[in-house]
């Protein structure tokens, strides 16, 4: 899984150091480019923190910043944002827009890599992969059951009681497929709005999982949803009554590790 730094930054001087520091804590840093549709920008990127020039030029950071906290799809996102210590109304501008951290260009500056490593979000992935050689649990196995029966709005309500109750970084795969599933049931509703936020919620579990997880076979479930998502966009709210339903793919399990607790 890629780890991404997205970089709402246009100055050289800032730009080598963030990549510099980025590289050396195993990131990839993407400079972001003008976008009509900021929340699709970043749904499709899941980058681990969202880095802010209060001076950049080529995007309007506002924007962004106010985008990406307003929708569910990437309010988690962690988003910290730097500049002159002297601009006092850019810094408030940069709080109430919903950054998360606002620091000067020297604090940041000082140290790019620290503090790089102390506003991404936290990486959960080696306890993810140990979860993920567990077992899928009973009830689990019953909403995927439901799922593949076209039950979606049924296997919300159980993957919701699984979800709730496991505190460990496997129940994204549980509020992941859940998603999927009551955006499934809004198309069946001709919601497209609902669909298509329903999507791009889900991507932000989806996106962090292995590809098998807990003998679920979470590589072809992002395919699935991302091939639904694209149909369900290319028709468009118009014509969203022509979606074909065979694309509401059922979850499949790896035959090698679909036993259930007990």
């Amino acid at each position: 899984m890629t780890k991404r730094i997205m970089a709402l930054v246009d100055d050289l001087f800032f730009q080598q150091p963030i990549e510099s520091a980025a590289q050396r804590l195993g990131y990839v840093v993407e400079f972001a480019e003008p976008a009509n549709d900021v929340v699709a920008y970043l749904v499709a990127r899941q980058p681990w923190l969202i880095l802010v020039d209060l001076n950049v030029k080529s995007v309007d950071w506002e924007r962004w910043v106010m985008a990406a906290k307003t929708s569910p799809a990437t309010r988690k996102m962690p988003i910290l944002a730097f500049g002159s210590h002297m601009d006092a109304a850019s810094i408030t501008r940069a709080h109430k827009a919903g950054c998360d951290a606002v620091v000067s260009n020297g604090a940041f500056m000082a140290d790019p890599a620290g503090m790089i490593q102390k506003h991404a979000r936290l990486d959960g992935s080696e306890a993810l992969r140990r979860q993920a050689q567990d077992p899928l649990p009973e009830l689990a196995h019953k909403a995927i059951e439901q799922f593949n029966a076209g039950e979606f709005w049924e296997q919300h309500e159980t993957f919701e009681t699984v979800w709730r109750a496991e505190p460990g970084p496997v129940r994204q795969m549980y509020q992941g497929i859940l998603q999927v599933g009551v955006a499934y049931y809004q198309i069946q509703r001709r919601n497209y709005d609902g669909a298509r936020k329903l999507f791009q919620r889900a991507w932000q579990y989806l996106s962090v999982l292995p590809d098998v997880c807990q003998g679920v076979d979470i590589a072809q479930l992002r395919a699935d949803a991302q091939a639904a998502m694209a149909e369900l966009e290319r028709l468009g709210p118009e014509r969203i009554a022509e979606f074909d339903p065979a694309l509401f793919k059922p979850i499949r399990l790896v035959e090698a590790a679909q036993s259930v607790q007990t």
